[in-house]
Parts: structure tokens; C-alpha cells; sequence
């Protein structure tokens, strides 16, 4: 059976004397898990020096880990009695309330009486007196209600062969140790007390660890199976810490965050980041740092280094281990995300391994509604069940996520206790998915008799009060009965509001009932209009509406709405909850986003049909793969290729007798002027004469002649531009003949959107490409006019 630790709750449930419900608190304050630890840290002589640092700065983090300011610790070290005058426990810190940094502080100052133990103090391993120590410290003035918890850290196994305490025969001295541990184990089981032990090293007794998890109390913070002691072992006392933290959030129903470890030299500034979920209440930052001269700084999710001591909006904030080699930060209601936490060393330091670790919870009360409030037997109920923290109610699907919530039902007429299933899927009884309020149905008994609903709701890293919720099941029911109903989405604004309506089923005479909103907290919402109903004869319907103030509080909340008798409110006719979430109204952006979309579309649409124009405009024009050649006689004299860069005009000059020179062409030099050609019509060129005509050429043709030089201008295309033709169904010769074709041409990129031609061989310079047949429109408009 789980022990729980006193629940804090401001205003009590109140019972109703007419029907036997029970309507929930109007505002629950629930704390972290209430806990009464004692450590003990192994000092025996097998122990190097730095394995009895590693097991404080284990000790030390989970003293200042406890969330609860009302938890109290102790730590205590053992070794062996071996001889008058020595002790087997060394009392480092006796039991202490952590309710204040100085506290904390003092925490930090008598952990340092742990040391490595010698000869001459007794270095063996006395489990039974350690374990006897932490008993008696757990059985005097502790925190009513609180989880007792024993985290036994040892290198060994037991070993008192030179205690004479246990007995004068040498050989039975570890025998009757033995029986001790059992005495003592049996008492731990007896007072509800915990036993988590963590071995490390080589010499470790497995077995006995087994025996020590297994032989104290198995009473859980919470039902889960993780949540039940257990022994752990590491092979490296450097491991101590990461396992002992693990534990100790395993014991009290916590999440434990990893900030990971870096090493801190002189001077050197190093940062870890550490995460806290959306659903932490309370929180723990503790900093294995080394050495006291460290300089810590924390900085939240926003950037922003939090005091020491202080508030930032709702959150406080205390710290302590300043002066020690541990430090921590306590945090109520923490920001969620990831914290930083910043490490300066001093100018002369040596290297330090250093390490962060969070310790968070998540506080909740499990606020459950039964409608109807009171039922006649076989009657359908609906029962639903959501989480509600200090901030409000919790409605992030991703938080809730991996929690488990059921319903238990349980009465006299039922027998054994009814588990329900309760979802936040959107199908009926649930309103709508992922809300945060989950919603089931059960049928009351075929017998009269009071059922106790209870809201259940585990996983890691959360705490749940759990408020039960009595419903009185009678032969006929109660003869005035209702149903509250509310018209809204999951999310509201400040200034907002809520429509709801009652509808009213009465089988007796009239009567008056009154609405009353619980519950809003930070939402500060409130009934608008009148609040007393007339409830008539049969049926009567009251519409109703909840109103949100400007300055609502942002978060979840869950609001109960429930008609009671005007003239006792103690008798409830109907019932219902409402959890939504409170949101600022979106801005102008998020309100015309999908205007703003469809015009960006839009504009990029245009843009896009522009390129593409002007894309195929270039490759319309560009006189790549134009080859110019003079011609004589029919017989070709010179060629001249266009430049291999994208242009629009292919520039070039003609030399021929009169200037001396044997006919040829060549590239324009500054001073010249030269003959220019673009592509003009499909399979055409036109060019344009210095001072003289300007005609239009066919390509692959004889060519034209050029002036009164008696020489014929001509040109050919070593890009073929192809169409796209529709393929005839049984043409093989001719795709023989195109495989043949493309088998023996080469390809040639194009990157500005030119059809993928294929050139004919650009080495022989006479080669004559094929006249053009592209799909270019036969309209053609002369580029020179």
C-alpha cells in the first residue's frame, strides 16, 4: 500500500449532509513529497580519498535535493568498533529541517566530518550499526506523515570479524551482525521505512544489497513499480552521484534532470544546460562543483540570472552551498525549459570535474466532478478528471502525455473496487481531445448505498493529491436533478467569455437554486448576471455565462460550475467541470496569416512565371552554338564560332581582299565595328550590317552574299533545338535511327534553360547543323525594331 505524505489543502472538501456528495476544494495548494531522510556513507578503509569525495558530493546533493521545505535529513558515516574508544558512526549531520538557506548551509559545513577511515578508527563495514543509526534517527520528531527513506552507500560487503560487540568468538561475529541487519530491517518494514542501497567497487555483496531493498518497507510514493526500493550497483565511485540522484527520484515520486559535467580549469568560464518540464511545480539546480571558490551563476529559460534570494514574477528562488563544494538553487513554480548554469573559476584553481543536476516535481491535485452529484441506482454517471497545480490546470497534451489517470470507484454495494477508464480523446463522455480533462462513464449499483470516487493520476516526476469525491446512490434518486452544459473551445482570452446553459428536471414542488462557480485561481473568472435560479415544475432550461477579466491569469484552469439549493448550499442538483486554457488574443499576423500566405504564394507564383518567361526568352535569344563562316565558290574559308557565354548577338568582323588581308572573320578588337547577328524566326539569323542592310540568313544554307565582296555570309547551329513531336506507334526504324544519333553525338549542359541540344562534332569546323525545329511560335518579332 503507497504511503503518501500529508496533503496541504487550504479549504476542505464539504460534505453534504442532504445527498452525502462531496464537491471539491475551492483552492488546493499541493506540496512536494514530504520526506524523513538518513544517509550513510560508507568511510571504511577500503575506500581511497577521493571515493569518500565522490560518496559527499553524492551525500550532499541529495540533502539539498529534497523539495519539501518541511523534509528533514541526516547523514551519517560507519566504519567498525574495533577497540575502546572507538565508534562505529560518525554522526556528521544530525536530523535537520532544510526549511532555510542557513539551514542548507549548515548542511553543507558538517557533511565535511565524512572522512576515509584508518586503523586506528575502526575501518571495517558495520552495516548493522549504520542501518541501527538511521532507524533511530527516523524514529524520533519527523514530519508527521512523511516518506522514511534509508540510502545506504557502501563499498563492501559486512565485515566485523574485530568487533568484539558481537560476540568474543571471532568467527561468529559476522553471523550475529547478520541477525542484527535483520532486527533491524524488520523494524524498517514495521515503520513504514524505505531501505535504498547503492554499492560500488569490487568487494560488493549483491545478494545482501537484495536483501536490504526487499527487507524494509515496499510502500511506494506512488503504485508504479519504479517507484519501489531496489538496490543499485556501479563499478566506479565516480558514479555514485548519477545513481544516487536516480534513487532518490525513484523514492520520492521526482524527475531528475542531467546537466551533464564538464571539467573547469583557471580562469575558465564553462556553462551547462539542464531542462525543466511544463509540469514541474518545485525544482532543485544542485552544482557539484569542486571546490568552494567556484563562482555559480543560474540563468531561466529567458536568459535572465535569477537572485539568490527572490522572486521573478511568481517564482522564488533560495539558495545555499555558496561556500561549499555543492551549491544549490531551490525553485518555486520554475519557468520550464532549459536553464543554464554558468561556472566561474578563480585564476588559481586545479582542474575540476564539474556537474549539474535538477530535481523537479510536479505538485498536483487531481480535481475530479461526478455528474450527477447524486444518482438512483442503475443510473449512468459521468466522471471527469483533470490536474491542477499552484499555476492551474495542466492542458498541454505533451505534458500530460506520459501520465497514467484512472478513476477508482469503491462502496459497500460494489465489493471490490472499480477501476474506470477515463480518456481526452474527443469520443463521448469527452468533450473535446486533448483539453487536459479526460472523461469516462460508470453505471451506479443495482443497491442503494454511497460510492467514493477517487482520482488516480501517476508518472514520472509527478505527486497527486488524491480528493475523493462521495456520491450517494438511492432507490428513486433525488427528485430535483440537473445537468450544466458549457459552449466553448479548449481556449479563451482575457476579457473573454463562456456560455453555458443548466438544464433542470424537477418531479417535486418549485424550488430555488443558486450557481456557483469554483475553482478559477489565477483565471479570476466569475459568474455573470444573476445567480438564482427559479427551478418550476418538470423541465427548466438557464442559460449562464462565465466572463474572464482583462487580466486573467495566462495557463489552464479548471472551473467547476455546479446548482445548489438557495437555501442549502450544501445540496447539489447538477454539477460539471470546465477546464480550458487561458491565451492572450492572437495578433494582427496570426489573425491574417492565411491572407498574408495566399498573397506570398501569390508573389512568388508571379515571380516564379516571370523567371520561367524570361528563362525561355533568354534561351530564344541566345546565340550560343552559332557558328559564322565565309564562303567562296561554294568552298568554305573560314569559321568563326559564337563566344561559349550566354548572349543575345553574336559580334563579329569580316575581313576580306580590299583591306589587303586573305578573307576571313575574327572577334571584334576596340575600334572595330562589327557585323551583329541574333536569332530572328525559327531556323533563321538576322544580321545586321555596319552602316549597311540588314537581311535574315537561313541557317545551314549556302548563306548569303556579303556585300560586294563577292564572298557568301553563311551560318550553322551545332545546338539542335527539338520539338516535341507525338511518337507514332510502331516507327522502329526511326527510333533506331535517333538512338543511333544520340549514341554518337555529345551532350552539352545548358544552364539558362536552352533545349538540350546536341552539337555535331565542334572539331572539324565545317560540320553543318541541322536546320532548327523548334516549337517556337512561327511569329516572329524583329529584335532591332
Amino acid at each position: 500500500m503507497a504511503v503518501n505524505a500529508a496533503p496541504s489543502i487550504r479549504s476542505k472538501a464539504t460534505p453534504n449532509s442532504a445527498t452525502g456528495a462531496i464537491v471539491n476544494a475551492k483552492s488546493f495548494a499541493p506540496e512536494p513529497t514530504l520526506t524523513d531522510v538518513s544517509i550513510l556513507v560508507d568511510e571504511s578503509g577500503s575506500l581511497t580519498e577521493a571515493d569518500v569525495r565522490e560518496e559527499i558530493k553524492a551525500a550532499t546533493t541529495i540533502a539539498f535535493s529534497g523539495l519539501n521545505s518541511r523534509s528533514r535529513v541526516s547523514i551519517y558515516g560507519f566504519g567498525s568498533q574495533n577497540k575502546t574508544g572507538q565508534n562505529a558512526i560518525t554522526a556528521a549531520c544530525p536530523p535537520l529541517v532544510l526549511d532555510s538557506s542557513v539551514k542548507a548551509d549548515a548542511i553543507g559545513a558538517c557533511v565535511r566530518k565524512l572522512h576515509h577511515r584508518d586503523d586506528s578508527e575502526g575501518a571495517d563495514t558495520d552495516h548493522a550499526a549504520a542501518l541501527a543509526q538511521a532507524m533511530s534517527a527516523l524514529s524520533n520528531g519527523g514530519p508527521q506523515g512523511a516518506l522514511k527513506m534509508i540510502f545506504l552507500l557502501t563499498d563492501g560487503r559486512l565485515d566485523v570479524h574485530a568487533s568484539p560487540i558481537y560476540g568474543r568468538i571471532e568467527s561468529d561475529r559476522n553471523g550475529e551482525a547478520l541477525k542484527q541487519v535483520d532486527t533491524q530491517l524488520a523494524l524498517a518494514r514495521t515503520n513504514g521505512t524505505q531501505v535504498w542501497p547503492l554499492g560500488f567497487g569490487d568487494q560488493i555483496d549483491r545478494a545482501a544489497l537484495d536483501r536490504f531493498a526487499a527487507g524494509g518497507s515496499q510502500g511506494g510514493c506512488d503504485e508504479r513499480s519504479a517507484s519501489k526500493p531496489r538496490a543499485r550497483v556501479v563499478h566506479d565511485s565516480g558514479d555514485v552521484l548519477d545513481s544516487l540522484t536516480e534513487a532518490f527520484a525513484a523514492a520520492g515520486c521526482t524527475g531528475r534532470s542531467r546537466g551533464g559535467e564538464t571539467t573547469l580549469g583557471a580562469g575558465e568560464t564553462r556553462e551547462l544546460k539542464i531542462n525543466i518540464p511544463i509540469i514541474a511545480t518545485d525544482g532543485t539546480i544542485t552544482v557539484a562543483k569542486g571546490d568552494p571558490r567556484v563562482r555559480v551563476d543560474f540563468l531561466d529559460p529567458d536568459g535572465k540570472t535569477v537572485p539568490a534570494d527572490g522572486k521573478i514574477g511568481d517564482s522564488e528562488f533560495e539558495r545555499a552551498g555558496e561556500n561549499a563544494t555543492v551549491e544549490k538553487l531551490s525553485i518555486v513554480n520554475p519557468k520550464n525549459g532549459d536553464w543554464k548554469v554558468k561556472l566561474t573559476a578563480p585564476d588559481r584553481l586545479s582542474k575540476q570535474l564539474v556537474s549539474a543536476t535538477a530535481i523537479w516535481q510536479g505538485a498536483v491535485s487531481s480535481s475530479l466532478v461526478v455528474d450527477p452529484p447524486s444518482a438512483r441506482v442503475g443510473q449512468p454517471l459521468t466522471v471527469r478528471l483533470s490536474l491542477v497545480t499552484r499555476r492551474g490546470a495542466i492542458t498541454d497534451a505533451k505534458a500530460l502525455s506520459g501520465l497514467t489517470f484512472t478513476v477508482q470507484a469503491q462502496g459497500p454495494s460494489l465489493g471490490a473496487a472499480n477501476s474506470i477508464v477515463v480518456r481526452d480523446d474527443g469520443r463521448a463522455p469527452d468533450d473535446r481531445a486533448g483539453d487536459g480533462r479526460y472523461a469516462g462513464t460508470f453505471d451506479a449499483p443495482p443497491r442503494p448505498g454511497d460510492l467514493t470516487f477517487t482520482g488516480v493520476v501517476s508518472g514520472y516526476g509527478v505527486r497527486a493529491e488524491k480528493v475523493p469525491v462521495t456520491v450517494a446512490v438511492t432507490a428513486e434518486g433525488l427528485p430535483v436533478q440537473g445537468r450544466v452544459a458549457f459552449s466553448s473551445g479548449a481556449v479563451v482570452h482575457p476579457g473573454g467569455e463562456v456560455r453555458g446553459k443548466v438544464t433542470m428536471e424537477n418531479k417535486a414542488a418549485p424550488a430555488r437554486g443558486r450557481l456557483v462557480l469554483e475553482g478559477s485561481g489565477r483565471a479570476r473568472a466569475t459568474l455573470a448576471g444573476a445567480t438564482d435560479l427559479a427551478i418550476g415544475s418538470g423541465t427548466t432550461t438557464h442559460p449562464f455565462t462565465v466572463r474572464f477579466p482583462p487580466d486573467a491569469g495566462l495557463g489552464g484552469t479548471s472551473l467547476t460550475v455546479k446548482v445548489v439549493d438557495a437555501a442549502d448550499p450544501s445540496k447539489t442538483y447538477a454539477v460539471n467541470q470546465l477546464t480550458v486554457t487561458v491565451k492572450n488574443p492572437p495578433g494582427w499576423l496570426q489573425r491574417h496569416w492565411h491572407e498574408i500566405a495566399g498573397v506570398l504564394l501569390l508573389l512568388l507564383l508571379v515571380a516564379f512565371l516571370a523567371y520561367l518567361r524570361r528563362r525561355a526568352r533568354r534561351a530564344r535569344v541566345d546565340v550560343r552554338g552559332l557558328r559564322a563562316s565565309l564562303r567562296q565558290d561554294g568552298e568554305e574559308l573560314t569559321v568563326l564560332k559564337a563566344p561559349g557565354k550566354w548572349a543575345p548577338e553574336f559580334r563579329f568582323v569580316v575581313h576580306d581582299s580590299s583591306d589587303g588581308r586573305d578573307p576571313g572573320l575574327d572577334y571584334p578588337h576596340p575600334g572595330d565595328r562589327p557585323v551583329r547577328a541574333r536569332r530572328g524566326a525559327p531556323g533563321k539569323v538576322v544580321v545586321q550590317i555596319p552602316d549597311g542592310p540588314r537581311y535574315e540568313i537561313e541557317i545551314g544554307t549556302g548563306g548569303e552574299p556579303y556585300e560586294e565582296t563577292g564572298l557568301m555570309l553563311a551560318f550553322t547551329d551545332v545546338t539542335r533545338r527539338r520539338s516535341v513531336r507525338p511518337r507514332r506507334t510502331g516507327d522502329r526504324a526511326g527510333d533506331r535511327a535517333r538512338t543511333r544519333a544520340d549514341a554518337t553525338s555529345t551532350d552539352r549542359p545548358d544552364d539558362l534553360g536552352t533545349s538540350g541540344g546536341r552539337p555535331d562534332d565542334p572539331g572539324s569546323g565545317t560540320g553543318q547543323a541541322e536546320p532548327s525545329t523548334t516549337s517556337t511560335s512561327s511569329t516572329y518579332n524583329d529584335p532591332w525594331l
